[in-house]
């Protein structure tokens, strides 16, 4: 009798259980289930054809993704159990702003870049949304986990995730697609495509005309578009993207991103060889750092008066200004680090102590060996390293070999300028006046390509 009685009691559990789905199966049919499945497929990377097989047609499921037809219970059911979506999944009573407020206090934490409570939160909400099926907010978060990956530097998480978020664009609103551009843009921007950066930057800026932002994430926007203008060497938009930042941050009183604009607008003036305006950028952005005690924001400032006595010929102050920018410049910053020490490697080759410049070379590229990316700066110190030994041959093969090509492919007119400039030299200096033409004629082509941008 037991076993029959424990027979009647699973039996009536599991009817219970069925009945249960059914009704929220009939809750989400006419809005949410199709999109919570394809949302699912897509986070396990499962195709159409796998999903449906042995349950329905691919173009039916396809239908059902999209919301194109009315499925039956039964086909839901078993497309459901199939992705291994539990009930508790599509229950009711989500408090989505709620959940959306969680998430935008974990991402303005991570603008912050405060990156131990940014992990912390990062745990948490990955745990807490892992029984969630509504789309919007799963994407939201997917988006918001490829800003902390960034900031992070876990750069092999990225495309994973961002091939992921490609495949579900279909499901995103406008935020979403924003959010989308945006950090593709930062991504690219940091493996120095410049490029396509600015391709996903321009889509981003169209939308966030379309949808409403907080004055902060306007102005991050600008700022960081400008920062990649600035890349390309694109002074009148950097100009202009750092000009609209600044008028924002100054409203916000956010002290430490004006001093940031103020460095960029310093840098951009230098460009154009407007100096005093230059200096008085970089000197607002020192007496920033000084109010706000920011060690990060001094090691810049100074690292841009150095370069803009470079640019004046003043070599001893620069590389006075270089080195104090060492000294604020935290071990983390490794990239910032580079630059310093590659400004003053410049500065020494021009004062023609070889020696010296030698030595902080050797500095850099034992300092690019422990990491993964940095490759303009490789190639900048490996450069300056055969022009110091005066090995021509080993620098004209480096150049025509590697460098040049490397820019090339990643349409940067700035450094295909710089290095093609370099080689014609070297190759006049052996007399291959032919070669060295082609070359020259390559970099007036590049400048040309600058202006017109």
């Amino acid at each position: 009798m037991r076993g029959v009685v424990g027979t009647f009691e699973a039996y009536t559990l599991a009817k219970e259980v069925a009945s249960l789905e059914s009704e929220l199966i009939q809750i989400l049919k006419g809005s949410e289930v199709g999109k919570t499945i394809k949302l699912h497929r897509l986070n396990q990377n499962r195709t159409l054809e796998e999903t449906a097989q042995g349950i329905c047609s691919i173009s039916y499921l396809s239908k059902i993704e999209n919301g194109l037809t009315k499925s039956s219970e039964e086909i839901v059911q078993l497309l459901l159990h199939r992705l291994d979506i539990p009930v508790e999944v599509l229950e009711e009573g989500v408090d989505e702003e709620l959940l959306e407020q969680e998430l935008h206090e974990w991402y303005t934490v991570i603008m912050h870049r405060e990156t131990d409570q940014a992990t912390e939160l990062y745990v948490k909400l990955k745990q807490k949304l892992s029984t969630l099926s509504t789309p919007s907010i799963l994407a939201l978060f997917k988006l918001y986990e490829v800003r902390y990956h960034l900031l992070m530097r876990h750069f092999s998480e990225v495309p994973v995730l961002l091939d992921k978020l490609e495949r579900m664009q279909d499901l995103f609103e406008e935020k979403h697609q924003y959010y989308y551009m945006k950090f593709s843009g930062l991504y690219h921007n940091m493996q120095e495509r410049f490029r396509e950066a600015q391709q996903y930057y321009k889509k981003a800026l169209a939308l966030a005309h379309q949808i409403t932002l907080s004055d902060s994430e306007r102005a991050d926007l600008y700022f960081i578009s400008a920062i990649n203008e600035s890349s390309l060497q694109n002074v009148t938009l950097s100009l202009h993207y750092a000009r609209l930042a600044l008028n924002l941050y100054t409203v916000q009183f956010d002290f430490k991103r004006s001093g940031d604009c103020q460095i960029l607008l310093g840098i951009c003036y230098k460009r154009i060889h407007q100096f005093e305006q230059a200096e008085q950028c970089f000197q607002l952005a020192v007496k920033a750092a000084g109010n706000l005690q920011s060690s990060y924001l001094k090691g810049i400032a100074y690292h841009n008066l150095g370069s803009l006595h470079a640019a004046l010929k003043h070599h001893e102050k620069a590389i006075d200004h270089f080195e104090k920018s060492l000294v604020f410049k935290d071990n983390h910053n490794v990239k910032g680090k580079l630059t310093s020490i590659a400004s003053i490697v410049e500065s020494l080759f021009e004062l023609s102590e070889r020696g010296r410049a030698l030595e902080w070379i050797d500095r850099g590229l034992i300092m690019i060996e422990q990491q993964n990316d940095f490759k303009i700066l490789r190639y900048y110190f490996q450069v300056y390293k055969y022009r110091v030994l005066e090995d021509l041959i080993s620098l004209e093969h480096f150049l025509k070999e590697t460098v040049i090509p490397y820019f090339i492919d990643n349409e940067n007119q700035f450094y295909i300028g710089l290095y093609c400039e370099l080689l014609a030299e070297c190759l006049q200096k052996h007399k291959r006046y032919k070669d060295a033409c082609y070359y020259l004629t390559l970099a007036n082509e590049s400048y040309k390509k600058l202006s017109i941008t």
